[in-house]
């Protein structure tokens, strides 16, 4: 956007000039200074940034600058994002934003952190039981399955719901996963600190769980 703007103003100026040819020196003078005026507005317009407040189950809550008419979601992805304990329910991903204003994430309840854990962990573990019952079944040409042996995650092929069975790895992360796999794939298990919103410690926390 902000390069079509300078090209408009660019042609704008090639065709004032053309015209400035058949002006006296004093009118001349005031048409360009008008054209120079409109041209820096535009640009401050161009580039112009609102700045916006985010709060609560974020990666780095504080002051973030981000584009006139952008979404709360767009101001949530400047601040790095949700947290796992992020109630996504309480949160309006497609509220524009205006200069000033706060974009709170609430957090989930303890009670209600309990259940998603419990019902993480239930997941896993049904998962865990069914890929044992079944590769005695599969054919040695078989595609690997997404759950190795020992009840690991395979990055390369677990789908989103078996990469929320990993510690610290929400609905939001799995997906940041999976979209970074089907661009570059994981050649090592570390590669998957690549992946906005894993850092060193919430790495050390899952590798255990990690196979390719």
């Amino acid at each position: 956007m902000a390069q079509l703007n300078k090209k408009i103003i660019a042609v704008a100026v090639a065709v004032l000039f053309c015209v400035l040819a058949s002006f006296g020196p004093q009118q001349r003078e005031e048409t360009v200074l008008e054209v120079q005026q409109a041209a820096a507005q535009v640009e401050e317009t161009t580039d112009a940034k609102i700045t916006v407040y985010v709060s609560g189950a974020v990666a780095k809550p504080g002051l973030h600058e981000i584009a006139p008419g952008s979404r709360a979601v767009e101001a949530i992805e400047a601040a790095g994002g949700m947290t796992e304990e992020a109630n996504l329910d309480k949160v309006n991903l497609a509220k524009i934003c205006k200069d000033g204003m706060q974009i709170n994430v609430p957090r989930l309840s303890a009670k209600e952190l309990r259940k998603l854990q419990q019902a993480q962990n239930s997941a896993a573990y049904g998962t865990t039981v069914n890929a044992a019952a079944g590769s005695a079944a599969l054919p040695v040409e078989a595609a690997a399955p997404a759950v190795a042996d020992g009840g690991k995650i395979r990055l390369n092929s677990a789908a989103a719901e078996e990469l929320e069975q990993l510690p610290g790895v929400g609905a939001v992360t799995a997906q940041r996963i999976v979209e970074y796999r089907s661009q570059h794939g994981f050649a090592k298990i570390e590669d998957i600190m690549n992946v906005k919103g894993i850092g060193q410690a919430k790495f050390n926390k899952m590798r255990p769980y990690l196979d390719l």
